[in-house]
């Protein structure tokens, strides 16, 4: 996640210590008063006297929790209003929508460090509220008239979230070994291939789970170059959806295959990939956490898939 789309995420998505948690420079952030709303769903009252002038990026507790303290590598659910820095104005609210969340990983510590720090000193229940000149200012739309500045970037938006849980982030799934693989297609619980007219067709097995882990299940072994985890392939692929086997992407209805990295692609395709040759036939089939989730942004694919991949050259 870039750190820009980060901040987009909080502006769209619209306890022992006396002294709150807070990280950067707080110092604008004195004068924000925030009174929580009847329920979850409901605007908080916010208030601050404006412009608020921020140069830096700071995170500051102004309502504490009273939930458990919150840890590394947790998944942090929010929702959270934005209002406009200069002149106090609402910009938009996610508590009539449903909670988003942030990682509490290395990647949130790299990208907005203030937020992360300040996550890790506090608790569930809490209100923070949120200032980063740097994501507005790459956020902003560049204007061909602008002259350039060596002033350091003000913030624009303030962000007030409340934190609503914090759960721990699940295990990532696992590849299955051969002898796994060998004995769910003997229980008859792997899809199956047919290529039909010059195009695979699937067939899913039914009344049966996905599988746990992340299958490889070599059609045809290839004679090629290994593929590492950050090659350079081309290969002709069709994907559908375990749950009903409906078709959501393919290159044979484009004409032909698709050149990819295989560091830019989902999980379950660089670990699936990674050591088969080329001209190797494939049926990955992915759990949602080695594809897009269960929660997919619009127009991807949500729960485990299926793909057929023909591995056709290995850069």
């Amino acid at each position: 996640m870039a750190l820009a789309a980060a901040a987009s995420l909080l502006l769209l998505s619209a306890c022992g210590s006396s002294t709150p948690a807070s990280s950067g420079d707080v110092a604008p952030l004195s004068s924000l008063k925030v009174t929580p709303g009847s329920d979850d769903s409901t605007d908080p009252t916010v208030t601050f006297d404006s412009p608020l002038v921020a140069t830096e990026t700071a995170a500051k507790v102004v309502v504490d929790g009273k939930g458990e303290v919150i840890k590394e590598n947790q998944n942090v659910t929010f929702k959270s209003v934005a209002y406009n820095a200069e002149d106090g104005k609402l910009l938009g609210s996610g508590f009539g929508q449903a909670a988003l969340s942030l990682p509490t990983t290395d990647e949130l510590k790299a990208q907005m460090p203030a937020l992360f720090d300040t996550f890790l000193a506090t608790k569930v229940g809490s209100w923070i509220a949120f200032v980063e000149p740097a994501a507005d200012a790459a956020a902003a739309a560049p204007s061909e008239s602008a002259a350039p500045s060596d002033k350091a970037p003000t913030a624009k938006t303030l962000v007030v979230l409340k934190v609503i849980s914090a759960e721990n982030i699940p295990e990532a799934s696992k590849v299955l070994g051969a002898d796994e693989v060998a004995k769910l297609k003997a229980d008859g619980a792997l899809p199956t291939v047919e290529i039909k007219d010059g195009k695979p067709v699937f067939t899913i097995p039914k009344g049966k789970d996905a599988p746990a882990g992340l299958v490889v299940d070599v059609v045809k072994e290839g004679t090629g170059k290994v593929a590492a985890a950050d090659s350079q392939v081309v290969a002709d692929y069709a994907g559908v959806r375990w749950e009903d086997g409906k078709s959501f992407d393919s290159s044979y209805d484009r004409g032909e295959p698709s050149p990819f990295g295989l560091n830019q692609v989902i999980k379950g395709w660089t670990q699936g990939l990674t050591g088969l040759k080329a001209g190797t036939q494939v049926i990955l089939t992915i759990p949602s956490d080695l594809a897009y989730g269960d929660d997919a942004a619009s127009g991807r694919p949500t729960g485990p898939l299926v793909f057929f991949v023909d591995l056709k050259e290995v850069k």
